[in-house]
C-alpha cells in the first residue's frame, strides 16, 4: 500500500517496512510482483494483484473497513509464516509457490523423505529451492504410531531404501509379530483372510471394550475398520459392510493410520516408480496389527530368510 502523504510503498502487515517504489510513466506502479523473477502475481481470474492505495477513501467507507482491514483483505494470499505438511512430495514449482506466499520467507516444513513418492529420498538440500537453502533441521525419530514389531520390519525397508536416513524408535511393543502369509491366489484368498482377521479383532475388541473409532497416542483419528493397501486389489464387497476394509493405494493411505492393516503383494509395489518408498508408507500405517499377504516372492527387505 502507499503512504497517503507520499508515493512510498509500505507493507500493510509490517508498517515499519518500506517496499521499493516502482514508477510507470511518472505514476506509481502498484502491481505486486514475484520476488524471484519480478513477474506480476495474478489472482484466480488472471488479474494482477495491486498493493493497497489508501487514497481510495470512498471504497474504504463503503466497506466500513479500516485501512488495515482492507489491506489484510487484499493481501490474504500472502502470509507471515507458512507451514507445509508432507513436504517431501513438493515439486520445484510447488516450492516456488510456497516461497512466494511467505512474506518474510518464514516456512516450517514437515515431511519424511523415506515417504517421498516423486523421486529418490535424497536430502532436504537436494529438494529445497535456493530461497530456503538456510534452514534448521530437526530429526524426529520417536515413533508413537507403530509398535516396535512393525517399526523393526519397516526399518529393514528403510535400510535398503535410504541407509543415510535416521531410523525411528518405537515407544512401545504390542506383543504381536507381523503376520506374513503366502497364498496360492491373492484374488481368491484375500477376502477370507480379511474376514477371519475381522472376527478375531472384533472378539478382542469386545473383550477389551475397544470398539468404534479411537485416537492414537498423538491424538490422531484411528479407524478400527481394517485397511487393505496395495495395487489392483480384488473385489471385497462380499465382506459384511460393517466390517468391510478400506481398500487404498499407498498414495491414498499416506497420512492415515489404522489399527489393522493388510499390505497386499509387496512385490507389486516394486513394479511402480519409487516402489520401496510406497512400500514403506504402507508398512507404517498400522497402530497395532500388520498382515502381509503375498503370492509372488517377497522383496528381500521383507524376506525373513534373506535378513
Amino acid at each position: 500500500m502507499t503512504d497517503a502523504s507520499s508515493d512510498r510503498l509500505i507493507d500493510p502487515l509490517d508498517p515499519g517496512a518500506e517496499l521499493p517504489a516502482r514508477t510507470t510513466g511518472g505514476a506509481v506502479d502498484r502491481t505486486v510482483r514475484a520476488p524471484d523473477n519480478n513477474q506480476p502475481m495474478l489472482d484466480a481470474e488472471g488479474n494482477p494483484f495491486q498493493e493497497l492505495d489508501v487514497e481510495r477513501p470512498d471504497e474504504i467507507a463503503q466497506r466500513s473497513a479500516t485501512v488495515r482491514q482492507l489491506a489484510v483483505d487484499e493481501q490474504v494470499w500472502r502470509f507471515g509464516h507458512v507451514i507445509v505438511d508432507e513436504a517431501q512430495d513438493l515439486t520445484p514449482m510447488q516450492w516456488r509457490m510456497v516461497v512466494r506466499r511467505s512474506r518474510k520467507g518464514a516456512v516450517t516444513m514437515l515431511g519424511d523423505l523415506a515417504q517421498r513418492s516423486i523421486g529418490e529420498p535424497g536430502t532436504w538440500d537436494d529438494h529445497l529451492p535456493p530461497e530456503l537453502s538456510l534452514f534448521d533441521q530437526q530429526n524426529l525419530t520417536t515413533n508413537y504410531r507403530s509398535p516396535a514389531e512393525i517399526n523393526d520390519l519397516a526399518a529393514s525397508v528403510l535400510e535398503e531404501l535410504a541407509p543415510g536416513l535416521p531410523q525411528s524408535r518405537a515407544v512401545r511393543r504390542s506383543g504381536r509379530t507381523p503376520d506374513i502369509i503366502q497364498v496360492p491366489s491373492v484374488d481368491e484368498d484375500l477376502a477370507a483372510l480379511v474376514s477371519n482377521a475381522n472376527a478375531n479383532a472384533n472378539a478382542n475388541a469386545d473383550a477389551d471394550g475397544d470398539v468404534g473409532v479411537g485416537a492414537s497416542s498423538d491424538g490422531a483419528r484411528v479407524e478400527q475398520r481394517p485397511a487393505v493397501i496395495g495395487f489392483d486389489l480384488p473385489d471385497l464387497t462380499a465382506i459384511d459392510e460393517r466390517h468391510r476394509p478400506r481398500a487404498l493405494t499407498p498414495w491414498k493411505a499416506k497420512g492415515l493410520e489404522f489399527d489393522t492393516v493388510f499390505v497386499v503383494e509387496p512385490a507389486r509395489f516394486l513394479d511402480e516408480p519409487n516402489g520401496l518408498s510406497l512400500l514403506y508408507v504402507a508398512l507404517t500405517r498400522s497402530t497395532d496389527r500388520l498382515t502381509i499377504v503375498h503370492q509372488r516372492p517377497l522383496p528381500s527387505a521383507l524376506d525373513p530368510t534373506a535378513r
